[in-house]
């Protein structure tokens, strides 16, 4: 029998593409750093939320860590193999701010699909991220309703009592008293903690039978530019909730706005066993 040891990690089986070469992430010298996510969900409400604040900001990307907990699958066109894998990948972009704090955004349009590979891949990210000198990491997600809200309540769970209170004084923004919060979303704000990092998450009320809602993504970013003064302008989404609300007019019998003056259950109210995303 061998006497030796193998010594390596899980991050070094997973790919981290930079899209510079030389970079080196421990240098970048970023002031007071923090990350905003937002991956695939209810609605799409994180994901969208993110993917226009990188855009108005004009994010550059930084580098992707390929998810490996993806389906085992190979797709093939006219006898070659289709190289489908960078799907899976989470982004991550970096947004200088001459005055205030360097911004992150990290998302993807996929998840992974197991609990393993979900905590595979936030241990993996959060190093990186541990390495950048991220202080903060916020992530972004729907609280799914039932009905159409035109002015979506924003839910906040983090892992300090001081963030929580500082996010509880903002305008339209309440705790999330009880319940469970899948995948990326849950697993990143959960185990920020444990790389010294804040973690808090946003859920924005949002229809849950629709793929696009551009209302509750603007609610998340609302709160974002009141509590870190990002001044990210949101007119794109109003177009866009304004489009969608004709649309959704036009099939009010089959799909009903929330009637003025009846609250739908919150967090807490027959909702304890459900999750959020």
């Amino acid at each position: 029998m061998k006497d030796y040891e193998i010594n390596w990690e899980i991050g070094d089986i997973i790919k981290v593409k930079l899209y510079k070469k030389g970079l080196d992430l421990k240098k970048l010298d970023l002031k007071e750093p923090l990350i905003i996510q937002g991956f695939s969900g209810i609605g799409n409400v994180g994901l969208i939320a993110v993917r226009h604040m990188l855009t108005e900001a004009r994010a550059r990307p930084l580098f992707e860590v390929m998810n490996l907990d993806m389906p085992s699958v190979a797709f093939v066109e006219n006898g070659l193999f289709t190289d489908w894998g960078n799907i899976f990948s989470v982004m991550v972009y970096l947004w200088r701010r001459p005055k205030g704090r360097d911004v992150l955004f990290s998302c993807s349009y996929t998840q992974p699909l197991t609990p393993l590979g979900s905590n595979i891949i936030a241990h993996v990210l959060l190093r990186k991220l541990s390495d950048m000198g991220v202080e903060d990491l916020v992530s972004l997600g729907c609280f799914g309703t039932n009905n159409y809200v035109r002015n979506p309540k924003v839910y906040v769970s983090a892992t300090s009592k001081k963030v929580l209170n500082e996010f509880e004084s903002i305008p339209n923004v309440i705790a999330l008293r009880d319940g469970r919060i899948s995948g990326l979303n849950g697993v990143m704000p959960l185990l920020a903690s444990s790389y010294d990092m804040l973690g808090v998450s946003l859920l924005a009320e949002g229809l849950s039978r629709i793929s696009f809602n551009p209302r509750s993504s603007k609610a998340l970013i609302e709160v974002l530019n009141a509590h870190y003064d990002l001044n990210i302008d949101t007119g794109a989404l109003d177009v866009y909730s304004e489009k969608l609300e004709k649309e959704i007019e036009k099939l009010r019998m089959r799909l009903p706005t929330e009637p003025e003056g009846i609250v739908e259950p919150r967090a807490g109210q027959d909702q304890i066993d459900s999750y959020y995303t």
